[in-house]
């Protein structure tokens, strides 16, 4: 048995060895979907069975250098995918409390958590403190999937992402500087250049990310980049800027991909959403790939370590005495009620900048020769493994029980402001949804108007847009232009904000072979009964009547199609929920509404 399992050992065969990470790195992401958990909890099981467990995979045998070097480079991957997700316009109103999370709370979990480890588990000061600022990070990899499934309200899921993705810079930062100070100390070196390699951090990481996002965003809006080379291109930019910045100053590198991230989110760049879907491909690969190297790279005693009493009672009190300080603190004055505050208290998990900066960190401590840096590893992987599982598991009902999550929006948004779309927008408004009409032809927006429907003068697809169409409690689209590439394109770009489930368009004209073979994923649910042109809607608008029938034990659905046997199902409004009908089989049960054409001379 153990000749069988040698073969995966990296020194044996690291091309297979290498495979077999990717395919249970692929595993576990499709596990962790499946069972609804952060899909760190099932990489870091992965990764401490294959080493220290098993002993069949040890990362350090390719080098120690090599390791790090692409560990450090998919982390600023990772960083920069996150900062082209951070738009301006989504931290209005909840601006200054990120500030203050970044500044004020990042100091008070950097001292709060460096004194626990002090007087609980007894590291001495310098490495106590440098423990306090490698947690000072959360994981943005892990909320922002916890935030899709969650879905809270607004302001505390803009809270969460910025301060998610802002503060790993500040904790790397704080962690680095703390290291340089314990190894100039352990030298007996001076230690004047520490407000330098301060000042060069900010300045190096910041200048090198406007730079290389201000060339690279220049680049893809004037064409000057062919589409199929946009998403390498961008790769390389990012891995040069990252190289770059960290050959100046140590560490920058992470801070540059952040800020060229944000640059490059906030300019009307063309090629961004295929950037941004590429980047969002590449995260899920290297955290899978991280998370296995890095858990297999701990050792049997350091596992065993991080399961011990005196570390748990340091991450008891992270958990439910840093995080809320640092909450009430960096909240204080806010619009944040009470419930907002102790939900934002309740999640903080750490991930892959944590594990990545520490591993790497530890490992300068030990060539050093510096004493009890052992200790800081263990301690991180604690705080990792149980906020992870802590707000994996409880997210969901702590969010319910507070009163915090977004009451699931049934709303819709009409791509079309015709005749057919506001009589459809008037019946649906008429049973308590919102609805907003969207249209560029200005005399269907004023009629629209006229008759009480809110509406947008312009293209859903501009970049304007995003700005100014208000989404709150819409969840649905339903785009009935002639344009069959208009209502495809739109489909497409709101299956993101709605799903995919709720996001609906005209069939394409039968003349239409192209968009009418698309693949399902190129396009939005085809709506209205199997399908329907906008030539068949306006004929059935012009020779139907659209009717609202109660459904009732004296009158079912049954009875209802004997009566108009050719309608068009449309809806069915049931308990404050509206479902569209876009398959020939669906339910009206008793106390739902049905929504339909019915002919006119029935």
């Amino acid at each position: 048995m153990q000749d069988f399992l040698h073969i995966f050992q990296i020194e044996s065969s690291p091309a297979l060895a290498f495979s077999v990470i990717l395919f249970l790195g692929a595993l576990s992401q499709w596990l962790a979907w499946r069972l609804n958990i952060a899909a760190i909890l099932p990489l870091l099981l992965v990764g401490f069975t294959l080493g220290p467990w098993l002993g069949l995979l040890k990362p350090l045998e390719i080098g120690e250098a090599y390791l790090f070097s692409a560990v450090s480079l998919l982390v600023g991957l990772i960083l920069f995918e996150g900062g082209l997700t951070l738009r301006l316009k989504e931290i209005s109103g909840v601006g200054k409390v990120v500030f203050r999370l970044i500044s004020l709370g990042a100091l008070v979990t950097w001292l709060a958590s460096a004194t626990a480890a002090h007087f609980m588990i007894g590291l001495e000061w310098p490495l106590a403190l440098l423990f306090g600022a490698l947690i000072i990070v959360t994981g943005p990899t892990v909320i922002g999937p916890l935030i899709r499934n969650v879905r809270p309200k607004s302001s505390l899921a803009n809270i969460l992402k910025w301060e998610g993705i802002l503060i790993d810079p500040v904790g790397t930062l704080i962690a680095a500087l703390v290291l340089e100070f314990i190894i100039l100390s352990y030298r007996g070196q001076g230690l004047g250049h520490m407000l330098s390699v301060f000042v060069a951090f900010i300045i190096v990481g910041t200048v090198l990310g406007l730079v290389g996002g201000y060339i690279l965003s220049q680049l893809l809006s004037r064409g000057a980049i062919p589409h199929y080379l946009s998403n390498f291109m961008a790769l390389a930019f990012v891995f040069g800027v990252f190289a770059l910045s960290n050959s100046v100053v140590a560490e920058s590198g992470l801070l540059a991909t952040t800020v060229m991230g944000m640059l490059m989110a906030n300019r009307n760049i063309p090629d961004i959403e295929k950037i941004l879907g590429f980047k969002e491909d590449l995260t899920v690969f290297a955290i899978s790939l991280l998370f296995i190297v890095l858990a297999a790279n701990i050792s049997v005693e350091t596992l065993q370590a991080a399961f011990q009493l005196p570390y748990l009672s340091v991450v008891f009190v992270i958990i439910f005495v840093v995080r809320p300080l640092n909450i009430f603190v960096s909240s204080g004055g806010s619009s944040l009620t009470q419930n907002d505050k102790l939900f934002l208290s309740w999640i903080a998990p750490r991930g892959i900048v944590a594990a990545a900066v520490t591993s790497l960190f530890v490992s300068e401590l030990n060539h050093e020769g510096i004493q009890g840096a052992e200790v800081i590893l263990p301690l991180v992987f604690s705080v990792i493994v149980a906020t992870v599982a802590l707000v994996s598991l409880t997210a969901n009902p702590v969010a319910r029980f507070l009163g915090v999550k977004q009451k699931d929006p049934q709303g819709f948004l009409f791509l079309g402001a015709h005749p057919v779309a506001r009589a459809m927008a008037q019946t649906l408004k008429s049973e308590g949804f919102r609805v907003l009409l969207s249209d560029t032809n200005y005399n269907n927006i004023a009629l629209a108007r006229h008759n009480g429907l809110e509406s947008y003068y312009g293209s859903p697809l501009s970049d304007s847009s995003d700005d100014k169409l208000k989404l709150d409690e819409i969840g649905h689209l339903i785009a009935l232009t002639s344009n069959d590439e208009a209502n495809a394109l739109t489909a497409l770009k709101f299956a993101k904000d709605f799903s995919a489930e709720r996001v609906f368009q005209l069939k394409p004209a039968q003349d239409n072979r192209l968009r009418l073979n698309l693949a399902a994923n190129q396009r939005g649910r085809l709506v209205f009964y199997n399908g329907t042109t906008f030539n068949q809607l306006q004929d059935l608008f012009e020779s139907h009547d659209l009717k609202k029938t109660n459904m009732t034990k004296t009158f079912s659905l049954k009875d209802f199609e004997q009566l108009y046997p050719e309608y068009l199902p449309l809806f069915v409004v049931k308990q404050g929920k509206v479902r569209v009908v876009s398959e020939t089989k669906f339910e009206a049960t008793e106390g739902s509404i049905l929504i339909s054409f019915v002919p006119k001379e029935a």
